[in-house]
């Protein structure tokens, strides 16, 4: 089942399963919001979460 969180930037990051979101979500703050890395935790990125 796919998940995915809109970002406030207008992308949708999209993930098969919890990890793999999470990391995909982790990875783009990483590449298009540097100065917010390491501010999210797992748990708040789930809290996000959609189900497609």
């Amino acid at each position: 089942m796919t998940q995915k969180v809109d970002c406030p930037c207008g992308e949708t990051v999209r993930g098969e399963s919890d990890d793999e979101l999470v990391g995909n979500v982790e990875q783009h703050i990483q590449d298009k919001h540097p100065d917010m890395v390491g501010s999210m935790s797992r748990e708040q990125i789930l809290g996000m979460a959609q189900t497609e």
